[in-house]
């Protein structure tokens, strides 16, 4: 099995992205990414969530992946982006702080925290929850967006198609990259996960380098984005 693959702009490795990253240093114009990360456990919130979170999918124990300690994610993602870059890192409500203090703590600077409405709401018995957070951070010198009257509150519906747990709509990140990067401009995702960074950034005409530890989420990125590449190019009109 190949251990990375190159399909148009876009680089796919398999592997750990605190051993691979090192290997980086210094290389991408921004980071866009919505890591693996633990989850609260405990009570008996299960009965009554849905999706992701319902009994059958979700043991309460705060684990849906492997997932990295944001005290370990910060310093080796701010060596890996060019001196001047930004960053959006994806969290919910629970971990958000925990992620400020990891990445501002390793040298990031918080430009704002940003809202996505995801549509129909998780059920849960302290206020459904229809919003995910994206840490909008940067570092070395700060850059204004490329359209400067985009909102804090990005609506957009989950994809109705996912094959990853936790997949995020490709129209959100193409709204990040688009603000904070440039045509040819390398974007990194190092929790590639469904490859929907990577999707994105090929669709807005940027190159990207994506990490997946799991061989599972791996083989099915790559052809995702083999499905992408050749839509963008006039070989197949299916979307990824």
């Amino acid at each position: 099995m190949p251990t990375e693959v190159t399909i148009g702009p876009c680089r796919l490795i398999l592997g750990d992205a605190l051993g691979i990253l090192p290997d980086l240093c210094g290389m991408a114009d921004l980071l866009a990414t919505d890591p693996p990360y633990d989850l609260t456990s405990g009570g008996r919130a299960t009965q009554v969530m849905s999706g992701i979170f319902s009994q059958a999918n979700y043991d309460n124990s705060g684990k849906l992946m492997r997932s990295v300690p944001w005290r370990e994610m910060g310093g080796p993602l701010f060596a890996a982006c060019k001196p001047d870059a930004d960053a959006y890192i994806m969290a919910n409500d629970k971990n958000v702080f925990a992620a400020h203090a990891a990445f501002t703590g390793a040298g990031w600077k918080l430009h704002n925290l940003l809202s996505w409405k995801k549509g129909a709401p998780t059920r849960n018995r302290w206020y459904m929850k229809d919003l995910e957070f994206t840490l909008y951070l940067w570092k070395g010198r700060a850059q204004t967006i490329n359209e400067p009257g985009s909102k804090q509150l990005f609506s957009c519906p989950r994809p109705a198609d996912r094959f990853h747990r936790t997949q995020k709509p490709v129209e959100l990140f193409e709204h990040y990259i688009r603000n904070s990067s440039h045509p040819g401009d390398l974007v990194l995702d190092p929790f590639s996960g469904s490859a929907t960074t990577l999707v994105a950034a090929m669709r807005t005409g940027r190159r990207a380098i994506g990490i997946e530890i799991d061989e599972r989420w791996f083989d099915l990125s790559a052809a995702r984005l083999e499905r992408e590449w050749a839509r963008l190019q006039g070989g197949d009109c299916r979307t990824a």
